[in-house]
């Protein structure tokens, strides 16, 4: 199989970290990239970069919050490069602290960037590849944090629990389509997610950027993946078109721990309420949700 070759494919956060790596790796597989992101500096650097090693890229700055700016994105994206069938919302941002110690502002930022991103890039591109119709993908950027609630990141986390929950609908929403649906988990992969999220979060205050703050939270991140091989890995699996895409087994562990408690909620529950019948319907194959 030579997909992605001869595809064109568009990537948010294509300007460092696992977004350049997966625009890198797009490239390599033969693949023509849009690349976005909001700085446009790193992002012209990363053009120029890829052009010279062969690649057919095309740079468009683009603030992938900009939820109304979608269509005019993937406009610009198509007449450069032709149909777009490949989607890649990497771009992301950690913000604020406990919730009680994040600003309002900040935890409506993190979430216009992580999750409200995601659902604007489905909503442009699905209608243009059910239009078109034959193979396309969305790949959608989690974390470990859209798993396992991590202290301390409160926005972060519910941002991604957000983005868990809506990859995991738009593949049951697609099952019957040629548009296959990734989710990508990482755990500490060596991006500088902590100084581009922190210089943004200062913009946004208006105040300076806390640097050491910024290079304790990143001590252990850099030693993490190297964003390059997590971006061949994301093409490989979305080649078998895998949907969770897991950079670090370590965390296996946890997760499973998350989802016991759960289910032991369930299995210990004495029932009083007698059945639900949306389960129940659910369970028979009916489609208890109308649309």
């Amino acid at each position: 199989m030579n997909w992605p070759s001869g595809e064109a494919a568009l990537v948010t956060g294509a300007a460092s970290g696992i977004g350049l790596g997966v625009a890198r790796a797009l490239v390599a597989a033969g693949a023509a990239v849009a690349l976005t992101d909001v700085d446009g500096e790193r992002l012209d650097a990363v053009a120029r970069e890829l052009t010279e090693n062969g690649g057919n890229v095309v740079a468009l700055r683009f603030d992938a919050s900009d939820t109304l700016g979608w269509e005019s994105l993937a406009d610009r994206a198509e007449a450069a490069l032709g149909p777009i069938s490949i989607v890649c919302s990497i771009a992301g941002v950690n913000g604020g602290t406990t919730a009680d110690g994040t600003p309002a502002e900040v935890w409506q930022w993190v979430f216009r960037v992580n999750t409200e991103s995601q659902f604007a890039a489905a909503a442009t591109f699905i209608p243009r590849f059910k239009a078109r119709g034959g193979r396309a993908h969305l790949l959608n950027t989690s974390s470990i944090s859209g798993f396992i609630p991590l202290p301390g990141v409160a926005a972060y986390t519910a941002s991604k629990f957000a983005c868990t929950g809506l990859t995991m609908a738009l593949r049951e929403e697609l099952k019957d389509t040629e548009i296959g649906v990734s989710l990508l988990i990482p755990g500490a992969v060596a991006t500088r997610i902590n100084y581009s999220a922190g210089e943004a979060e200062a913009r946004l205050l208006g105040r300076e950027m806390n640097v050491e703050l910024a290079a304790a939270n990143s001590e252990l991140l850099m030693k993490g993946a190297d964003p390059d091989r997590v971006g061949e890995q994301v093409i490989e699996a979305m080649a078998a078109n895998e949907m969770y895409i897991v950079t670090h087994r370590e965390w296996g562990d946890r997760i499973a721990g998350v989802f016991d408690e759960v289910v032991r909620a369930y299995r210990d529950f004495d029932g009083r309420h007698g059945p639900d019948p949306v389960a129940q319907a659910m369970l028979a194959g009916i489609d208890a949700i109308h649309t």
